[in-house]
């Protein structure tokens, strides 16, 4: 079977199940596993490169221009899907920012020679990430694979929730957005729940949504976790000023308490299997006293 994965939560999924030698086309936001990285991507986004990387109110006004003009956000190489020869896409409809759209996925679908097979992922929460992670790798022959790769993360989650079961829960943000503000939805408040915290400016398996920054101030976080989507930690740091130059900042309890992050994204914001590593990573960050500090570099200060 010839895969053509148009987004990460998409390509990591099928990895998991053991089925990554199977892509052979991908989107350039397709970069783990590694591996990955070596087939052709044909999938790009066009505001990445109209508008300056660490400008988030330019970002906002690119997407914005796009919408009111009926315009498609990402461009398909659809000579590049006539040669890879797809059986099966694998695509989104949850986010029309952050991946192809469905109607931008139809488009190019419907120029091909031969229609593939595509497959949505819709998943806004965790139940709903592990049966379609259950579903695809059914849908390419590794169905025993898949549900031992989903009972071991579903093992792994219901460890951190028995360990934060019963305890003090502090108030967390989740900046999905800097300029304007944005309250991270869909599964990061489930696991913001699941981790010990509590997060009083999203729910649980909603749309993410915009903020005044007067919301912020009532709220008063203790934890402050900025995860703008697609942002590296390093530019999320660059456009810090965003937040600490806003009026009252330094009164929120948890720039008190030096209780501000940037952490990975990619951990956060694809609904795959390494959503377990940003479980994790949240249940460090909100209760350090009863979790170890994850490998790697996941996550830096506010300095």
């Amino acid at each position: 079977m010839r895969i053509v994965s148009l987004l990460p939560t998409g390509t990591e999924m099928l990895a998991a199940v053991g089925a990554a030698d199977r892509i052979v086309g991908r989107s350039e936001h397709c970069v783990f596993p590694e591996p990955v990285t070596a087939r052709p991507v044909v999938v790009r986004s066009l505001t990445a490169r109209q508008v300056p990387k660490n400008d988030s109110r330019a970002i906002h006004e690119a997407v914005r221009k796009l919408r009111l003009e009926n315009r498609h956000q990402f461009q398909i190489d659809v000579e590049a899907l006539k040669e890879l020869r797809p059986d099966l896409i694998v695509a989104q409809k949850i986010c029309s920012v952050c991946a192809a759209s469905h109607a931008e996925v139809e488009e190019a679908v419907a120029a091909l020679p031969n229609r593939p097979e595509v497959v949505y992922l819709n998943a806004g929460t965790f139940a709903e990430i592990f049966s379609e992670m259950r579903g695809l790798g059914a849908r390419v022959g590794l169905k025993q694979q898949a549900d031992r790769v989903v009972l071991a993360l579903e093992e792994r989650k219901a460890r951190v929730e028995e360990k934060t079961a019963g305890i003090e829960r502090s108030r967390v943000w989740c900046c999905e957005w800097m300029e304007p503000l944005m309250a991270a939805g869909h599964w990061i408040p489930e696991m913001i729940a699941a981790a010990g915290g509590t997060d009083g400016l999203a729910q649980p398996g909603a749309s993410s949504r915009w903020l005044n920054w007067s919301d912020v101030i009532a709220y008063d976080p203790e934890v402050v976790i900025t995860m703008p989507c697609s942002y590296t930690i390093e530019q999320t740091l660059a456009e810090k000023e965003l937040l600490t130059k806003r009026p009252g900042w330094e009164k929120l309890t948890a720039v008190k308490n030096s209780r501000v992050f940037a952490a990975d994204t990619e951990l956060l914001h694809h609904a795959g299997p390494r959503l377990l590593e940003g479980l994790e990573l949240f249940a460090h960050l909100i209760h350090p006293e009863l979790f170890p500090k994850p490998a790697g570099k996941p996550f830096r200060p506010f300095a």
